[in-house]
């Protein structure tokens, strides 16, 4: 596999490296996908999730794992963490990509997610 642009975390704590943000976001469900920075500093990383994902919480599951991925990467604290439904994807994101905005994650990117899903408790395959 070529270096990865996404990780892709299901609420069962599963996680999964990618290199294609479309076939993660399509593992998001049939809606459409809300995207944002993952904060106001970190332009270079992207989270994806289903934008219905929290007002059809019958549909979605809650998803500790990506809230407590998401927080260690972005240095913040899990308990004050925005909350996350069904599957969560984290890309490096490039403006300057016309085909998919997408990147490949950095090693150091790479790095701290690895140590976030580590902190979470998330499986990887």
């Amino acid at each position: 596999m070529t270096a990865p642009v996404c990780i892709l975390i299901h609420p069962d704590g599963r996680a999964e490296w990618g290199a294609d943000k479309a076939a993660a976001e399509k593992a998001m469900g049939p809606y459409g996908v809300g995207r944002a920075w993952l904060t106001d500093a970190s332009l270079g990383l992207r989270v994806s999730m289903s934008d219905c994902a929290l007002i059809m919480p019958e549909e979605f599951a809650e998803n500790p794992y990506a809230v407590a991925v998401l927080a260690h990467v972005a240095g913040g604290d899990p308990e004050q963490a925005q909350p996350t439904r069904g599957p969560v994807a984290l890309w490096g994101f490039d403006p300057r990509n016309d085909w998919d905005s997408t990147r490949p994650l950095t090693a150091s990117e790479r790095a701290v997610i690895t140590e976030g899903l580590a902190v979470a408790g998330c499986t990887t395959g």
